[in-house]
């Protein structure tokens, strides 16, 4: 059985994607003490999405995070 959180380093791997790379994605995460937890189940709905889906998420969060 997979565990359903990851650490920043266990999510780095999961995805082959930096942290701030990660933070900009819209994953669910938790802040435990002064650790970031990642969950998985997030990450793998959101990576199911076509390629062409998820640079247009990207994008639009993007857009979202400057206004």
């Amino acid at each position: 059985m997979e565990k359903r959180y990851l650490s920043t380093k266990e999510a780095e791997e999961y995805t082959g994607l930096c942290y701030k790379t990660l933070h900009k994605l819209p994953i669910k995460k938790q802040k435990i003490g002064n650790r970031w937890r990642w969950d998985r189940e997030s990450i793998d709905k959101y990576f199911s999405f076509s390629e062409e889906d998820a640079k247009a998420e990207l994008i639009l969060h993007e857009v979202k995070e400057r206004c």
